[in-house]
């Protein structure tokens, strides 16, 4: 499979205290070096499975991964194979059962369907398959399995792949209501610690393609050495475990309130383990500022881990937010598992209506960035390292950018999307069209969210948000989220709609209302009856001895079919998307993204000089 993939591709109105806008753009645009080619993935999480206390998502990354469970119920082993690393999944997704899985727990299996089904992920048995057939995953709906296998993320890498960022990932609620006794830990800074170390030790062992980069240097050097630059990131709840003074007695973590001194520590301590990027704030509200509320869970989890829900007030009709926190989601089953797995639940968050003359009728977070917080972002940035306003309140983001421009300093949004483009971003933690002018500006980049979509989908919000950055030499990047609870990208339908159409849906508005047996005939009576009703659409990616399909163990996956299964069908994707109208040239800007990163972080450093 490698020999035959290798054959793939071988192919300004601001005045900063720091950075004059001349400078920035002289300092991005110096031809001193020949440019980099190759495409960028600003947010994936290649060791999730040891996150959220290593019960959430199953399967190992390599020959050598640290595996929380493997599918003989073997406890903190490392991987000796692949059918090891990426076998069935009962051990870990599975009930518990005397016989053949001591191991497994009922409440975790609850927790895993509910985040897949509420999340519209595929529902996979509860000891479903993995290698070698792969009968029941990865696919692009999945969320709780592997994607980024080695040899995926290898295909990916021969398909113009050269930088990646890999994050450590973690919520300390979703992990305890997975985790049991002898798992992982469950806190942020203890399980952020582990899957750092692990990421830097996968690397190492794969030095035949992929090096870590701790500087722009080393982007330059890596990638200019045909090699995949992997940068090491953080995006946890509490970096360092450090909690506001607000926080509940959680079990072993001291709600104290941070020092200056605290902050700077910690931020320094993660930067000697080889951390370059970060995200100052996750899901829920921590010391250095408020959260994006965008989904009913998190703010679930800010109760439990801050001791307070959001603060949410309501957002005017100029911003575009529609997202209202619902307590009905919650459920009875989702309730009792806290409760049963925790010791803790939140049945009830109650908010006033959002009803009054210029209000949006949503709800937006009024925590903006803390005092802490603008300390921490100081000592990030004096630090030259890369910060992403992805998950930032409104309020916070818009602070960030403030501060960023004092210094010319560029800072990104990695995998997010343009606010009210799509049904899913009526909400703050999608970036109002000014925020991404601000980013284009100084140099960030962005990673634009694929989750869920297909590839005229990635492709019209990849330029909605490369427009609002500002256009022209502006190069955007992937932010998949792969292995983050996120779903991959769909396979484009096979068939749209044909000019007998509307005479094939009344066709089966009629039948229905003959009874059952009609109904659930209609789609083939109807069909016959109006043979044109759909035209069938050629498939958009094409398999040849010079680009075929991916291939492990038994199974052959179709992009056409299955769409981005894994982290190695990125080059499928990117296939699709240059087969529609401005794809082409899209796809050739897109593969200079290395370059446009490198010179980011160039711009952060020399910037990082004038940050006291």
């Amino acid at each position: 499979m490698v020999r035959l993939c290798t054959r793939i591709l071988r192919t300004s109105l601001f005045t900063f205290v720091g950075l004059s806008a001349a400078q920035l753009t002289s300092y991005a645009q110096a031809p001193d070096k020949k440019p980099l080619t190759g495409f960028v993935d600003l947010h994936t999480h290649p060791l999730a499975n040891l996150g959220f206390g290593g019960k959430l998502v199953y399967g190992g990354v390599d020959v050598g991964a640290l595996l929380p469970a493997d599918p003989d119920c073997q406890h903190r082993v490392r991987a000796t194979s692949e059918q090891q690393a990426l076998g069935h999944d009962k051990s870990t997704h599975g009930g518990w059962d005397l016989f053949s899985n001591g191991c497994g727990d009922e409440f975790r299996k609850k927790v895993i369907h509910e985040v897949q089904r509420g999340n519209g992920g595929a529902d996979e048995s509860e000891d479903a398959s993995g290698y070698p057939s792969f009968p029941e995953w990865p696919v692009w709906n999945d969320l709780t399995h592997q994607k980024m296998w080695v040899e995926w993320i290898r295909r990916a890498y021969l398909g113009g792949l050269r930088a990646m960022v890999a994050l450590a990932v973690n919520n300390k609620t979703l992990g305890d209501m997975t985790a049991g006794p002898g798992d992982y830990p469950t806190d942020d800074k203890s399980s952020a610690d582990l899957q750092i170390a692990e990421i830097t030790s996968f690397v190492g062992r794969h030095p035949d393609f992929m090096a870590v980069a701790y500087t722009s240097a080393d982007v330059y050097r890596i990638v200019s050495a045909n090699k995949l630059a992997v940068i090491i990131g953080i995006e946890v709840d509490h970096i360092g475990n450090l909690y506001a003074p607000t926080n509940p007695l959680v079990p072993g973590l001291v709600p104290v309130p941070p020092s200056n001194a605290d902050l700077k520590a910690e931020i320094d301590r993660l930067y000697g383990e080889g951390v370059r990027y970060i995200f100052p704030i996750h899901v829920i509200d921590n010391a250095f500022g408020g959260s994006a509320a965008y989904q009913n869970l998190f703010n679930v989890s800010n109760y439990r881990e801050d001791g307070h829900p959001y603060l949410l007030v309501c957002a005017n009709t100029a911003e575009d937010i529609t997202y209202r926190y619902n307590n009905d989601e919650l459920g009875f089953e989702t309730i009792a598992v806290q409760l049963l797995k925790t010791g803790f639940s939140v049945n009830s968050i109650s908010y006033p209506p959002c009803n009054q003359p210029g209000q949006s009728g949503g709800q937006k977070n009024s925590l903006g960035l803390t005092a802490s917080g603008e300390v921490a972002l100081h000592e990030m940035m004096r630090l030259g390292m890369l910060i992403d306003v992805d998950h930032m309140s409104q309020a916070a983001a818009d602070a960030t950018l403030k501060i960023a421009q004092q210094f010319g300093y560029p800072v990104n949004s990695g995998h997010n999307g343009l606010r009210g483009t799509s049904s899913t971003s009526h909400n703050e933690r999608a970036l109002r069209a000014d925020q991404y002018r601000t980013i284009g500006k100084l140099h960030g980049m962005a990673g634009v969210g694929s989750a869920g979509a297909d590839a005229q989908g990635w492709l019209t919000g990849y330029n909605q948000v490369i427009a609002a950055m500002g256009g022209g030499s502006i190069v955007g990047a992937f932010g998949t989220d792969t292995d983050g609870l996120a779903l991959g990208m769909r396979p484009r339908p096979g068939m749209r709609a044909g000019p007998q159409y509307p005479q094939y849906q009344q066709c089966i508005s009629d039948e229905s209302q003959k009874g059952i047996v009609a109904a659930t005939a209609a789609p083939f009576t109807c069909r016959k009856q109006f043979p044109n009703a759909f035209v069938t659409v050629p498939p958009s990616v094409r398999y040849s001895s010079a680009f075929p399909p991916s291939r492990d163990g038994n199974k052959i996956w179709d992009y056409n079919v299955v769409g981005v299964a894994h982290y190695g069908m990125l080059p499928d994707f990117l296939q699709d998307v240059k087969s529609l109208p401005g794809g082409a040239a899209m796809v050739a800007r897109f593969m200079h993204g290395a370059d446009y990163f490198y010179r980011t972080w160039k711009i952060a450093e020399k910037a990082s000089a004038m940050v006291k």
